[in-house]
């Protein structure tokens, strides 16, 4: 399918201009059969232990190379710290819980964002390595996410504090603002989303008209993780699914993704739900980009995407 049918399926007004790495991209995707891991539960599971790979969970050398790299533990846990190694550097801390469908490692993408923010930001950023199911479920993966914003971020003023989640890390982001939201504690002062996965039983018609055409996800293999991740708790609970849940009072929100990333249908519901109870949000949907095109710095498409994205961590 074109970027033109993709965006007549989704609803879009213009047709996508899609530039050419990007269409080499989502042609390499397609080649190494990106998407078969998500696309069906028995692939899922046969290709567990090289997507779990505990040495992709150290930051890799060109990180290291460039910036100052910290290790802590946050319930047992690695947790690593970027900071700038010279010049001027941000109050600001940034936690960013990565994605991977509860059942990843983070990729090079994760470690080349965080790498960028604290470059072109002078941010510090973490990233917890929180355990993965279907060893763990929300009971041990929420908890890291949970201890490690007390850890780094809770003695920072509250303007200073920024909790960035990609793709299942953008639940666990909004989870986390609800939680302090309801203790009566500060708030995030700004939550960056990318390609959020917030509906974990993945139910939006829309979502599966996207699916044949998204070159990284699927919809069974989704489905599979969700319900691992949930270990029997109701997809459509707020506390696992946080599409629909109240987001009154949680501080700015700006969610990036792409009309052929099935997620769209999420990112969607959840700027009419915060429209609904006057939450400020900001939604960047970006025609024939894929999950997560915002970190891959190669192709053009991400550099309006990081300029929005450093605009609103700025402002």
């Amino acid at each position: 399918m074109t970027g033109t049918e993709v965006e007549k399926e989704c609803g879009l007004p213009r047709p996508a201009r899609v530039s050419v790495p990007a269409r080499a991209a989502i042609g390499w995707m397609r080649l190494q059969r990106m998407s078969a891991f998500y696309d069906d539960a028995a692939t899922m599971r046969d290709q567990l232990a090289s997507h779990q790979d505990p040495t992709l969970t150290r930051p890799p050398r060109w990180v290291r190379a460039t910036t100052d790299v910290a290790h802590d533990t946050v319930d047992g846990h690695d947790c690593w710290t970027l900071r700038a190694p010279r010049g001027k550097r941000s109050p600001v801390h940034v936690l960013h819980l990565h994605g991977g469908g509860f059942v990843e490692q983070p990729g090079h993408h994760h470690w080349g964002l965080a790498r960028w923010l604290v470059h072109r930001l002078g941010a510090t950023v973490t990233l917890p390595m929180y355990p993965l199911a279907p060893g763990a479920d929300h009971r041990e993966i929420w908890p890291v996410a949970q201890h490690s914003y007390e850890r780094f971020l809770s003695s920072r003023p509250p303007e200073d504090r920024i909790v960035l989640g990609d793709s299942c890390g953008g639940a666990l982001a909004l989870a986390l603002a609800q939680l302090l939201r309801d203790r009566d504690e500060p708030v995030p002062s700004r939550i960056g989303l990318f390609s959020p996965w917030l509906d974990l039983g993945v139910t939006d018609p829309l979502s599966a008209r996207i699916a044949p055409h998204d070159p990284v996800l699927g919809i069974e293999g989704l489905r599979q993780a969700g319900q691992w991740y949930a270990a029997g708790t109701a997809l459509d609970d707020p506390e696992i699914s946080p599409v629909d849940a109240d987001l009154r009072g949680l501080g700015r929100i700006a969610a990036f993704v792409g009309t052929r990333d099935l997620l769209l249908a999420d990112a969607r519901r959840l700027k009419l739900d915060a429209e609904e109870v006057g939450q400020d949000i900001e939604l960047h949907e970006y025609p024939g980009m894929f999950h997560n095109w915002i970190m891959q710095p190669l192709v053009p498409e991400a550099r309006p995407a990081r300029q929005h994205l450093l605009d609103f961590l700025r402002s």
